[in-house]
Parts: C-alpha cells; sequence; structure tokens
C-alpha cells in the first residue's frame, strides 16, 4: 500500500498540492479546510461518502469538488479475514485562489471557473462521463508540479467548470463555513463518531469529549451539519447497511445488527422510508452489482 504523498502548506506561493495514495481500508475523517479547496478522485471502490450535510454513496469513479469550509469524508473497507482486500486509489488536489488569480477569475473567459469555485460552498459531485474525462488528466499529472503540470490543471478547471452533468450536494440552506479555531474540534467529534456509530453510541458520551452540556452539543452539531445528534447517525448506519446488502450475502436480519440497529422491524421502515424501497427489494434490484462484487 502506497503512503500518502506528505502534505505541502497550500499558500500564495504554492497555491496547489496534490496527494495520491491506495488503500482497501479508507475511514478519512470528517473535516474541512478553511481556506482551501479540495478536488477527490476516488477509484475502483463503492462506500460511504460524506459532504456537509449530504451522506450518500460512492461508486467506482467518484469526483467531488468542495470549498474552503465544506467537511467532506470517504469511508470505504474491503478487508477479508485474511487481514488484505481490494485496494482503492485516492487523489486529492487541495489548490486555493492564487492557483489562478482574482484578476483571471474576473474575466469573461474564466466566467466559468469562477462559477464553478462558488457552486462549491454546496459541493459538487460530477456524473459518469465527466468523471471519467477529468480523471484520465489527473492520472497524468506530477505530484511535484512544473510548468505542464500548471497548464493540466487549468485544463482540468475548465472541463469542470463547462460540465453541466454535476449534483449540488448540500441542501439549499446549508451554510456551515468552518473557521480555522475549530476545526480540531469538528474533526475530534467526527472521529469518535465514525469509530463507533456502529455501536451504541450517546449524545452525552460526544459532547463530553468537547466539554458540552447535551443541549448546548445537540445545537453546536445541528448547525453544523443540518441534521439532528440522531438522524445523523441513522443516516450512517443506513448506508453502511446498503453496502453490505450491496457486498455481502448475509441476510438481512444479520446486517441489520451489525449496521447498529437493535430491531429488524424498525431496521426496515426506516430504510423503507430512506431508499423507497424495502432491504430485500433494495437487494433484488441491485443483484448485478452484488454477482460482480462476490
Amino acid at each position: 500500500m502506497r503512503t500518502p504523498y506528505q502534505n505541502k502548506n497550500v499558500d500564495p506561493i504554492n497555491p496547489v498540492n496534490i496527494n495520491a495514495f491506495e488503500t482497501f481500508c479508507l475511514n478519512d475523517p470528517f473535516h474541512y479546510h478553511p481556506i482551501e479547496f479540495e478536488l477527490t478522485l476516488v477509484l475502483g471502490g463503492q462506500g460511504v461518502r460524506f459532504v456537509g450535510d449530504n451522506i450518500g454513496q460512492f461508486g467506482n469513479c467518484d469526483l467531488v469538488l468542495t470549498g474552503p469550509g465544506v467537511p467532506h469524508s470517504w469511508m470505504y473497507n474491503n478487508v477479508d479475514n485474511n487481514g488484505s482486500g481490494h485496494n482503492v486509489q485516492v487523489i486529492t488536489m487541495h489548490f486555493n485562489r492564487h492557483i489562478i488569480g482574482e484578476e483571471l477569475l474576473n474575466r469573461n473567459e474564466f466566467s466559468h471557473i469562477k462559477n464553478l469555485l462558488a457552486l462549491s460552498s454546496r459541493g459538487l459531485s460530477f456524473n459518469e462521463v465527466t468523471s471519467k474525462v477529468v480523471a484520465r488528466k489527473i492520472l497524468q499529472l506530477k505530484l511535484e508540479l512544473d510548468f505542464d503540470a500548471f497548464l493540466n490543471i487549468l485544463d482540468i478547471f475548465n472541463d469542470l467548470g463547462k460540465a453541466n452533468d454535476f449534483q449540488l450536494l448540500c441542501s439549499d440552506n446549508y451554510a456551515f463555513k468552518g473557521k480555522i479555531e475549530e476545526a480540531n474540534k469538528f474533526e475530534t467529534v467526527f472521529n469518535h463518531i465514525q469509530s463507533n456509530f456502529l455501536s451504541k453510541i450517546k449524545i452525552s458520551e460526544v459532547a463530553s469529549i468537547i466539554s458540552m452540556n447535551d443541549s448546548a452539543f445537540s445545537h453546536y452539531f445541528k448547525k453544523r451539519t443540518q441534521n439532528s445528534f440522531t438522524d445523523f447517525i441513522n443516516e450512517m448506519r443506513l448506508n453502511h447497511a446498503a453496502q453490505l446488502i450491496l457486498t455481502q450475502q448475509k441476510n438481512i436480519a444479520e446486517i441489520c445488527f451489525e449496521s447498529g440497529f437493535n430491531n429488524l422491524s424498525n431496521f426496515n421502515r426506516m430504510f423503507k422510508k430512506w431508499s423507497g424501497i424495502t432491504p430485500l427489494q433494495f437487494r433484488k434490484k441491485n443483484k448485478k452489482s452484488i454477482k460482480s462484487e462476490s
């Protein structure tokens, strides 16, 4: 497994940094970058993606742009009983507005890129056509940037800015923009949630980690995710259950309990409300995906 390329500061002198690594267990902390944009490409796996108040599944070629202050995370685990598994490839590009500069961004020729950066405040997920085209260009980038690499990055921005096959991930009213001084507190909370959401987890337990009472933490959490603590945990569990249904042959009852639920009928009801169909219907609808993963 390759280790992540070492981070470099993103500043006016070094406005972009590219990281690349491979892993069979991706458990990225739910975090944000106060002053940086991030373009993330995940290849070769299926898992759960968090962007702001959006929790969804990602496929074999996932391309997402997030703006400064927008929390994000990818979760993927394909470890077998022998401790090995199928790797996913992850490439992230962190950059700030200095990579182009305000003078160029304010020109008509760059208006589509300026609009792209503005929309990134809600997170952008690109569909298959654009993702595959841009993925090929990202894979050709050098980690150590030179003149040609900067031209290629501008070409990528041009493709993304002209694309019309994207989805805005965060809801219309999502407005949280993290501050630098709060980043560590925010990551501490979600690191704990991601490590424990499959077990019985109480709001008081998480609130105590950052020295808050339950009421204050509930308000803090809702403001930052647009979800109540309970709804957020259930959303994570339902996404986890959906991945198990797609990739494993276990029965629904086993998946229910392995996903943190303790009542099968309640799980079936919540899953149908969440996906529109029952867990069994979800499995039958996606049986081709199950066979390809087996």
